[in-house]
């Protein structure tokens, strides 16, 4: 698959990089997309808080909602199965740097 060679992840762990482009070769990159742009609005508002509903239905294989659960709480926001998340202080700008690349290479992929 491509890569462009000028994506510069340098927000995102080596770790969160490996685990986008594993998404990517699932083709769940959209259904992610789609989830941290849902509650971005949330975790600006309410850093270091408990709240907001996280919807992991549109996963239909548990290694998908697996792969996008430890992508996002990379970012500093725990998800759990019951759909609730709490995220730390630092979380908006993490979570700011993955919708980001979720986007170029949700935009590359298509």
């Amino acid at each position: 698959f491509f890569v462009p060679t000028w994506f510069n992840p340098a927000e995102l762990t080596e770790d969160q990089v490996l685990l986008l482009l594993e998404s990517l070769e699932e083709k769940i990159v959209s259904q992610q997309l789609k989830l941290v742009r849902e509650h971005a609005p949330h975790l600006a508002q309410h850093q270091g808080a408990t709240g907001g509903y996280v919807d992991l239905v549109s996963f239909t294989q548990e290694k998908e909602e697996k792969l996008t659960i430890a992508m996002v709480e990379m970012s500093g926001v725990k998800l759990q199965k019951d759909g609730s998340a709490t995220c730390v202080a630092e979380a908006f700008l993490a979570a700011a740097a993955l919708y980001v690349s979720l986007y170029v290479l949700n935009l590359l992929s298509n």
